[in-house]
């Protein structure tokens, strides 16, 4: 088979394709919040790492959290932790929304229903225990 002589460029995307369409949007920024976990993780041992060296560094750690920048940054990873957990959570409704076996599968409101139930108990226990409230 001879080879064409009309010349073709490469495919491509065009421009601004997933800012037009809601679903590539919210795909698109839900892979971004890969790159927010890493900033909380830097953040943690950041902060694991000043309370290990001494309590001079442990309290200019704080510093730097308690700053404007400081509380801008951390309620921007807040904000960007927030979507991810949501975001999978909605995701993570349809793994068990299978049939197993001769039992029926589960309705999706009843399982978003759990699986918003426990992220708020998960986070509310969390909450309590870091406030000191038990223990």
């Amino acid at each position: 088979m001879a080879a064409s002589s009309t010349r073709t460029l490469p495919a491509r995307m065009p421009d601004g394709w997933w800012r037009e369409h809601p679903r590539y949007r919210t795909y698109v920024l839900f892979a971004a919040t890969g790159f927010v976990l890493i900033g909380v993780n830097l953040l943690l041992l950041a902060g694991v790492a000043a309370l290990s060296t001494s309590v001079a560094a442990w309290q200019g750690y704080l510093e730097v959290l308690g700053s404007l920048p400081g509380l801008v940054g951390v309620a921007a990873l807040l904000i960007g932790t927030l979507f991810f957990a949501l975001r999978w959570l909605r995701v993570g409704a349809k793994i068990p929304a299978v049939r197993l076996g001769p039992l029926p599968a589960a309705s999706m409101g009843l399982i978003l229903v759990v699986h918003y139930a426990g992220f708020v108990t998960l986070t509310l226990l969390i909450v309590v225990l870091l406030s000191g409230l038990v223990i």
